[in-house]
């Protein structure tokens, strides 16, 4: 059995101008996503105690982070991949430049937000004796 999609689907972008914008709003959408995340694992850090449940909590949010990026990461590289072909085409009409500058700003707040994540924690260090400890501050 083939599986097919239907034209009118709302996941099947109609146009090349339509697939580009959903993946520019893809890429602006997940530096929000990212901050949201953090944000619910501060909550949920906070109220635990169990040193356990803490690290499955961050185990959580880390693979959680982690996807939103790479999906992310993905949306840039097509929506980058077809600006780029359309800027070759030489029709632009000013609105290549303008998604183009809206993909490149979204990537910006996307590496400040993965980088506001990676410096909320410190990394474990595994000890000789088998205990995490924090990662000295190198900064």
């Amino acid at each position: 059995m083939t599986h097919r999609q239907l034209p009118n689907h709302p996941r099947v972008p109609r146009t090349r101008a339509t697939a580009i914008e959903r993946d520019v709003l893809v890429v602006q959408q997940a530096s929000v996503h990212i901050a949201e995340l953090g944000a619910d694992l501060d909550r949920k850090l906070s109220a635990e105690t169990r040193e356990s449940e803490r690290l499955r909590c961050l185990r959580e949010a880390t693979n959680r982070i982690t996807r939103t990026a790479n999906d992310a990461i993905q949306a840039y590289r097509r929506a980058r991949r077809s600006l780029d072909a359309e800027a070759a085409k030489e029709r632009d009409d000013g609105a290549t430049q303008e998604t183009l500058k809206r993909l490149t700003d979204a990537r910006l707040e996307l590496l400040a937000a993965l980088d506001a994540a990676g410096s909320r924690y410190p990394v474990p260090v595994d000890r000789p004796d088998g205990e995490g400890t924090e990662a000295p501050d190198t900064a």
